[in-house]
């Protein structure tokens, strides 16, 4: 069982690794970002008064909440790259920034509104090929994030362990893209909620979609039985806010 899920662990970190690698090559935008990131936190105290009015419960705030819509990583890299590209971009849609971002992370093109459970599914469980470079690569990246791990107790596995690990993974990555594009629409969302106290209708639509996206049986019960009622709870907390958010 252990292995189990250091494999999943050490796959997903890849996947984070390698999808969003291109993201910061510019060394100017890290340091602008970092600047933003440093000085600002969503926060209850640092929202839009119609954001506060809505959004009570604490675990909106929780930077470590896997649900809330800046706890994931996927969400909190949206919700803060959104901030710094609303300083230039004050009156163009946020689905313009997520179209960008999307690209940017390289992450293969799923419909923002499908909510067929078939298409998604196939989506899901699509298998990504991989050559004899890419993995090589991948084992690489995996040796180093074992080795460096604070954590004693972890299995140091061996080239084919891994080998084995990255293969596997390869089918069915499908689904944590799409968690991280639902993760991403949503953080924008609530991002531009807390900022500016409404959220433009377009990605209004796509926020609201994304949420009952992830709140169909299929992505539910990819959790483990103990959060998966805590995480209906909290999307459709969150559903309701998004719709009664106005222009």
């Amino acid at each position: 069982m252990k292995f189990l899920i250091f494999s999943t662990f050490l796959t997903s970190v890849l996947f984070i690794a390698s999808s969003k690698g291109q993201e910061n090559n510019n060394p100017s935008a890290v340091t602008q970002q970092k600047n933003i990131m440093d000085n600002f936190q969503y926060s209850f105290k640092s929202a839009h008064p119609k954001a506060q009015a809505l959004m009570t419960d604490e675990f909106y705030w929780n930077p470590i909440e896997e649900t809330s819509p800046f706890g994931s990583d996927d969400g909190s890299d949206a919700a803060y790259g959104f901030k710094q590209w609303r300083l230039s971009n004050k009156t163009s849609s946020p689905v313009n920034y997520l179209n960008d971002l999307l690209a940017r992370w390289q992450y293969p093109f799923f419909d923002y509104n499908e909510m067929d459970s078939t298409k998604i599914n196939e989506y899901i469980n699509q298998k990504k090929e991989l050559d004899e470079t890419d993995i090589l690569q991948q084992i690489k990246t995996l040796k180093e994030i074992n080795k460096n791990s604070a954590d004693s107790s972890m299995i140091k596995l061996d080239d084919n362990q891994l080998r084995d690990i990255i293969i596997s993974s390869s089918k069915g990555m499908g689904g944590v893209y799409l968690l991280g594009q639902d993760n991403a629409i949503i953080g924008i969302g609530f991002a531009q909620f807390v900022l500016e106290g409404f959220i433009d209708n377009d990605i209004k639509t796509l926020t609201i979609t994304a949420i009952r996206r992830q709140l169909l049986p299929l992505f539910i019960n990819r959790y483990d039985n103990n959060y998966r009622d805590k995480r209906k709870q909290q999307l459709t907390k969150m559903l309701e806010v998004v719709k009664k958010t106005t222009l």
